[in-house]
């Protein structure tokens, strides 16, 4: 009578579904084991340390207003900060000058990000009609058309450009709106207007403190780096029994024979294996997926391996008192492209959170790539670090000071680019899916690829589809016999 789940990928999201399923299946019919094809679990969840130094090499951290990262944080054993107040000072740079995004009319208005011209543009938003088809429907538009539209051309390249480089490496003309922002959708149709928006939303509850403009939540994360939550979730999972976690094991081929799942493995050590599953989740990036997927569902595959993912670098540089002075306290700085300057933005990780670098000293992170700068994947480490040296040089007037600390991890495949006509193709992938679990049952989808990219969102997704899983599982189950 016992099922087993195979989940790939020993990601966030990977280890938030082994942490659903086991918190459902209370009976231990199923067994549940997680592949992974890195010598460590965590996926992008990267955390280096070295010299005194904690650097994110992946996401920073997410927002605590999801209930159940707390509830993965106790399962994990590990405690969750808080970031420093520093967190909530963002910074724009325009014209080769940091300038502060001040979120106070009074202030912004003298800030220098936006013309006259463009401020007067804005002053008119809440004039601005809601933009639907001829039958009155919602349409999918990029975040830069939103933007321009509402708020002008001049605020949507110097103002909301450079955060969709920020969150997701994108390109704003390309990003769309629904899929990526769509709580600003949400309030467009709800409100009418941005300004309205605001401030009612501001009339029911006070501005939130570290977290992105107009984000409810607090910018959060661990003292020993993100990567301690799905280590933790790894560890005890396995030390109480609950599943199993292989590392060291990629999937290569998945086949169904009208029974069963047959997954093909390769290990470290070159050796090949099969498993048999009555159930897999993949929680593997969506290019990874399209390919094991590609023989049993050609029409998923399809849809998968067209979601773009550009290449992303992350430059990690130590710097000593004099940068430190240099750089302003504050969560980073977006830039605009054009601008003189390559790298996408910078993060003042000794900032965010304690103990991130020795006393004295700043660490900041820098990313280079995306989707308006695929070449960089082509570009060497040592490339990647020059072209951040010069930028920070510019940018903080550093002069020739040197790094103390240097690290660069490269993504071929970073954040999935969720542009204008993603939700239909999202919808595509879940129509084939059914159809495919009438003949072949057991296959299911997880990742940040399909409804969110943000951390928080994506260990969130993983844990449901985990739970689904099991469910799934326990309906083909033949009745007990009375």
């Amino acid at each position: 009578m016992s099922k087993r789940l195979v989940i790939v990928g020993a990601g966030i999201s990977g280890l938030a579904a082994a942490r659903g399923a086991a918190d459902l299946h209370a009976d231990s019919f199923t067994e549940i084991i997680v592949l992974e094809a890195a010598p460590a679990v965590g996926g992008k969840s990267r955390t280096v340390k070295r010299d005194g130094y904690l650097l994110e090499a992946g996401p920073t951290g997410y927002l605590d207003n999801e209930p159940l990262m707390d509830d993965l944080a106790r399962a994990a054993g590990v405690y969750k900060i808080a970031a420093n107040d520093a967190a909530a000072r963002r910074f724009l740079v325009r014209d080769g000058k940091l300038k502060e995004i001040k979120t106070s009319p009074p202030a912004f208005l003298t800030s220098g990000i936006l013309s006259p011209l463009g401020l007067m543009r804005i002053a008119t938003e809440i004039f601005r009609k809601k933009w639907s088809d001829a039958n009155g429907a919602t349409v999918d538009e990029s975040v830069w058309d939103f933007a321009a539209r509402r708020l002008g051309p001049q605020a949507a390249d110097r103002l909301i450009s450079p955060m969709v480089l920020g969150v997701y490496a994108g390109d704003a003309k390309r990003i769309s709106l629904a899929a990526a922002f769509p709580r600003i959708a949400e309030l467009e149709r709800e409100y009418g207007s941005l300004v309205k928006a605001l401030l009612a939303l501001r009339a029911q509850k006070g501005k939130e403190s570290g977290g992105a403009p107009g984000l409810s939540g607090k910018l959060t994360s661990f003292a020993g780096g993100l990567e301690e939550l799905p280590r933790g979730l790894a560890e005890r999972g396995q030390a109480a029994g609950d599943f199993e976690v292989r590392t060291n094991t990629r999937v290569t081929a998945l086949a169904h024979n009208g029974e069963r799942w047959h997954l093909t493995l390769a290990h470290a050590e070159a050796e090949t294996a099969t498993l048999e599953a009555d159930a897999v989740l993949l929680a593997t990036e969506s290019n990874i997926a399209a390919k094991l997927v590609e023989r049993v569902a050609p029409d998923i595959a399809a849809q998968l391996a067209s979601i773009p993912m550009p290449p992303v670098a992350v430059v990690g540089l130590g710097y000593g008192p004099e940068a430190l002075a240099r750089a302003p306290r504050g969560f980073g700085a977006l830039i605009q492209r054009g601008g003189g300057l390559r790298m996408l933005g910078v993060l003042w990780d000794t900032h965010l959170f304690p103990n991130r670098s020795p006393d004295g000293t700043i660490l900041m992170r820098c990313m280079i790539g995306g989707a308006t700068d695929t070449d960089s994947g082509n570009l060497t480490d040592e490339e990647l670090v020059l072209i951040t040296k010069r930028d920070l040089s510019l940018l903080l007037d550093l002069g020739d000071e040197e790094p103390r600390f240097i690290e660069v991890t490269r993504y071929a495949h970073a954040i999935p680019q969720y542009e204008v006509g993603h939700l239909d193709k999202v919808a595509r992938i879940r129509q084939h899916l059914a159809k495919l679990n009438g003949v072949a049952p057991g296959l299911a989808l997880a990742g940040n690829y399909l409804d969110g990219v943000a951390w928080a969102k994506s260990a969130k997704a993983g844990y449901e589809a985990g739970k689904a899983s099991v469910l799934e599982l326990r309906n083909r189950m033949p009745p007990a016999p009375r």
